[in-house]
């Protein structure tokens, strides 16, 4: 059974700036707790189909993939690891004097972590809801 998060915040910087940054996970290690390195791995400039390998202190190395790009207002993260694959759907709006962000997580544990999936859902979720007031940090400061 899949895992569910969802997130908001509203970011005080205009759409296009929030897009930008939110769609390249290079930036990952400057707002996101445990983020250590990511590195994109695919030729040309950031968009659909677009890859990357990045680090995270929980989840190891994990392959990353733009699998909607709809610049400034959707894009979806398609990730995959050794214990769990998962899709980020971030949608973006424009709102008086910033943009608000909705963010949908669906995970699939992999392997041994099937039997933690309840354990793990309530981590992720709180985890997943957070992560969005830390971008919203790294945006405004």
């Amino acid at each position: 059974m899949p895992i569910v998060a969802h997130g908001e915040t509203t970011v005080a910087r205009p759409i296009d700036e929030v897009f930008g940054y939110l769609s390249n996970p290079c930036n990952e290690p400057h707002w996101l707790p445990g983020a250590r390195t990511v590195e994109k791995t695919s030729q040309g400039p950031i968009g659909l189909g677009s890859t990357f390998v990045g680090h995270y202190a929980r989840a190891g190395r994990v392959e990353l993939e733009l699998h909607e790009f709809e610049r400034p207002h959707r894009v979806t993260f398609r990730a995959r690891s050794r214990i769990v694959d998962f899709d980020d759907r971030v949608e973006l709006s424009e709102t008086d004097g910033g943009t608000r962000l909705k963010a949908t997580m669906t995970a699939e544990p992999r392997g041994v972590m099937r039997l933690l999936s309840p354990l793990m859902a309530r981590t992720m979720q709180r985890q997943f809801a957070a992560n969005w007031d830390h971008l919203r940090r790294a945006l405004e400061n």
